[in-house]
């Protein structure tokens, strides 16, 4: 198969010759060429492939892609001259023929605008933005685009075209540059393609809703930009956008309202049609009637009140994301700590008895990512078994009434929110483990200021309460409710006494060998 490069042609279905004069631009699709017609010296853009795509299913979603792709016209969409899918000259890898655009990308007008400081003004914005929704109501006619960005806009003469539509998934797969679906530029994807969710035209709207930002008030959205993968995931999911009113105070309400409303996080909330926004931008007035003003007033409150949900909404979903990254970790944690080895001695026990009454064990456990109560069970037959219960410390979960004033000798208390505490260590998990005759022990886990925390036993007996109708089989686990209170009571003179060791692999196995066979300790 034939390389192409500078000096090489390609050929269109009318065997007209195309001879590649330089080269315009470089990705991880291929290549670009500035090209000139043989016959008639017209000037053209060629877009190669990369020598190999590295699978046959990334051909054949190349091939229909394009196919897609060259069935896409407008006036504001880069026109396809002819589309080579790789079989009809079997010498040539696939390219694209298409309209070359004289002055450039979106992307430099922008840098431009940037060095010399100067904002468009509302009508340039109005015709801009006119131009964009029209040339993406003709391309999500037919597919999705799923790489918005100013890079694939570009400039003939004074008209905005969008190009590359529908190459973005071929682009990422030939280079594995994306390992999701959906794929695109990280810096202008929409909140749910981080999440493996299907491609929609919501998706669209909200990669341009970033570039009609940029072009209103010539900055990106979240501050500050974000520069890796995962600060791009996070500004997308949880990030609220600056105020446009503060970048661009001459930017009118309305328009303001348009933009927000596609960078909604939510693809419900969003416009699900172009031709809604295009209508919008129609009715654009600069009047300025007393009537207007009113309106513009109107509407920039209802605009920052749409900012003021957003902001709540995003607050909520962030803290549900650490709620679920700290259940996760907890989890890990305990699968590893405690559920592991216990696993590993009963299988051990398992291979070397030839009787049938084995241990029986879950292997999985699936964990909701809301679940702050983790159960575990082994049956030891005849007529034993082993329980584990563990609970994940979450503030909200935990309520102390604690004193505020005296007045005339009465104690005034209020409730408040707390994490439980040992040795002024938070705790971020404790567990009970025993036997079905309720010999057992507690397990804690401190926060020990890293990522993982320290596990320690709570061994515990009777201390005073042998006097009392209170004496328990010893040894015993407390049982979680009870945990709050006893956990305070391990410094004072109490019914119940506590040795705390830390949890070794040993020690640990020690006690789950005499609760299994019931053993006292």
């Amino acid at each position: 198969m034939t390389i192409l490069t500078i000096d090489s042609f390609v050929k269109d279905d009318k065997d007209n010759i195309y001879i590649l004069d330089e080269i315009i631009g470089q990705g991880g699709f291929g290549y670009v060429f500035k090209a000139h017609r043989k016959n008639d010296n017209s000037i053209f853009a060629v877009k190669t492939t990369l020598p190999a795509f590295g699978n046959s299913s990334s051909v054949i979603s190349f091939k229909n892609e394009i196919r897609t792709a060259s069935k896409v016209f407008g006036e504001n969409v880069i026109r396809y001259e002819y589309v080579h899918d790789g079989d009809t000259f079997s010498e040539f890898p696939p390219y694209i023929i298409m309209e070359y655009a004289d002055r450039g990308t979106l992307k430099n007008l922008l840098k431009n605008k940037k060095q010399s400081g100067k904002i468009y003004t509302g009508d340039e914005l109005i015709s801009i933005f006119k131009q964009l929704a029209e040339g993406m109501r003709e391309i999500n006619s037919s597919l999705v685009h799923r790489d918005i960005k100013p890079d694939n806009i570009l400039l003939c003469g004074n008209t905005l075209k969008i190009s590359d539509f529908g190459l973005a998934k071929v682009a990422a797969e030939s280079t594995r540059t994306m390992s999701f679906k959906g794929c695109g530029t990280p810096l202008y994807m929409a909140p749910e393609a981080w999440d493996f969710s299907k491609n929609t035209i919501q998706m669209d709207i909200y990669s341009m809703g970033i570039v009609f930002y940029e072009l209103a008030s010539l900055q990106y959205p979240y501050t500050p930009i974000p520069k890796t993968l995962e600060e791009c995931k996070s500004s997308h999911l949880y990030s609220v956008i600056t105020n446009l009113s503060k970048l661009n105070p001459n930017l009118s309400p309305s328009i303001v309202s348009i933009i927000n409303r596609m960078l909604d996080k939510s693809s419900k909330k969003r416009f699900s049609t172009w031709d809604d926004i295009i209508q919008l931008l129609n009715v654009q007035t600069t009047t300025d009637s007393l009537i207007d003003k009113f309106v513009a007033t109107a509407v920039a409150a209802k605009n920052t009140e749409d900012i003021m949900r957003q902001k709540n909404e995003f607050a909520l979903q962030q803290q549900k994301k650490e709620k679920e990254d700290f259940l996760k970790l907890i989890y890990s944690q305990f699968e590893q700590t405690i559920i592991a080895p216990i696993i590993e001695f009963a299988e051990k026990i398992n291979s070397q008895y030839a009787g049938k009454d084995k241990l029986t064990f879950p292997k999985n456990q699936y964990v909701m990512p809301d679940q702050t109560i983790f159960f575990w069970k082994m049956d030891i037959p005849p007529d034993n078994s082993l329980t584990i219960n563990l609970e994940v410390i979450l503030k909200d979960n935990f309520v102390r009434k604690v004193p505020v004033i005296r007045d005339f000798g009465r104690g005034i208390t209020r409730k408040e929110h707390y994490i439980p505490q040992y040795k002024g260590k938070n705790i971020l998990a404790w567990g009970e483990i025993k036997n079905i005759i309720g010999y057992g022990f507690n397990v804690i886990l401190l926060d020990s200021g890293d990522i993982y925390g320290d596990w320690l036993i709570m061994n515990n007996k009777n201390n005073f309460s042998h006097l009392t109708d209170k004496a328990r089989r010893e040894p015993f686990a407390f049982a979680l409710q009870e945990l709050p209170k006893e956990i305070n009571n391990v410094q004072v003179t109490h019914l119940y006494s506590t040795d705390f060791e830390e949890l070794s692999n040993d020690s640990f196995l020690k006690l789950i060998y005499m609760l299994l066979f019931n053993l006292k300790f």
